[in-house]
């Protein structure tokens, strides 16, 4: 009787073995296909070239920075953003300079298909997506955000501003908009919450000129400047939303994007000479690497978006 007992144990021993091997087991793959998502491609609209070099790409980047082709037959393509779909906006020009120019926005499926999202606009586009589908751009010129509906119906959702930039969506769903200062009234960082109510997040200092928006995992939120620094805005403790530079970049910071892992991706499209016309890699402790040129491409690296990642939302 205490041989069956004591086999027992065993047998029932092995078997919570068994069983915790197979948790974990289970738990690494979901780590590991976690952790692939960090791995999402970064996709970058590039303008400006010259000479016999087509232009109006859509590059798309592995996370290694192995180089591809997405779209083409882009005029001038600035700002995207991917809804959570998987489909990716793009705001592009046609005669830019001229009296005459024109903007859209496109919308390029996964498969590469691209479709008029929207047309007849009248100024430069900053784009960003919420979780539910919906697309806002703001337009530079006219100080307006619009918001469209998945199925492309076009509502003003804020007026007023004097030239905004970049655009980023909080974990909560509010939108943050970078404005350019006008005269003697300072640039500001607004956050709209979704019934379009505004407060002032944060005052930029007078020397300023913001480019762009994104937060981190942690719910810091970052801004390029057009003189080369990123800033980070804490969530704060002490004082509300302490602000720290980042990181910099040798000629000025563009783009910004989060990948699932927590690296930021910065474009510096370079001098007025085109040199530089890098993308920047910082990690979460602001050490800076080079991740790709847009020398060997022919065009000017512009804007740039983290396709959504395939898990772990």
């Amino acid at each position: 009787m205490k041989t069956k007992i004591t086999e027992t144990k065993f047998k029932s021993a092995v078997g919570v073995a068994g069983q915790l091997l197979t948790r974990i087991a289970c738990l690494g793959a979901v780590l590991l296909i976690c952790s692939s998502a960090s791995a999402q491609n970064l996709f970058v609209s590039g303008t400006g070239c010259g000479g016999d070099v087509s232009c109006g790409h859509i590059y798309e980047f592995t996370w290694d920075g192995v180089q591809s082709i997405f779209a083409s037959g882009l005029n001038t393509p600035g700002d995207v953003a991917f809804d959570n779909a998987g489909n990716l906006f793009v705001a592009d020009c046609e005669n830019c300079g001229t009296p005459r120019a024109d903007f859209a926005i496109y919308k390029i499926a996964s498969n590469g298909v691209r479709t008029t999202f929207a047309s007849g606009l009248s100024s430069p586009l900053y784009l960003a997506a919420d979780n539910a589908g919906n697309l806002f751009a703001s337009d530079y010129t006219d100080g307006i955000i619009y918001k469209y509906t998945p199925a492309g119906s076009r509502t003003t959702f804020a007026s007023g501003l004097y030239h905004p930039v970049g655009m980023a969506f909080d974990s909560a769903g509010n939108l943050f908009v970078a404005d350019n200062t006008n005269g003697n009234i300072q640039g500001s960082i607004y956050e709209y919450h979704r019934d379009g109510s505004r407060v002032t997040f944060g005052t930029l200092d007078p020397s300023d000129r913001p480019a762009d928006l994104a937060f981190d995992s942690m719910g810091n939120l970052f801004m390029a400047d057009l003189g080369g620094n990123v800033y980070r805005y804490g969530l704060g403790v002490l004082r509300r939303h302490p602000r720290t530079t980042f990181g910099s970049v040798p000629n000025s910071a563009q783009s910004l994007a989060f990948d699932a892992g927590g690296n930021l991706f910065v474009v510096d499209p370079g001098d007025v000479n085109g040199n530089g016309n890098m993308i920047y890699k910082f990690t979460a402790q602001a050490v800076r690497t080079p991740f790709a040129s847009g020398q060997p491409l022919g065009e000017t690296f512009a804007y740039l978006a983290f396709q959504p990642p395939g898990c772990c939302q």
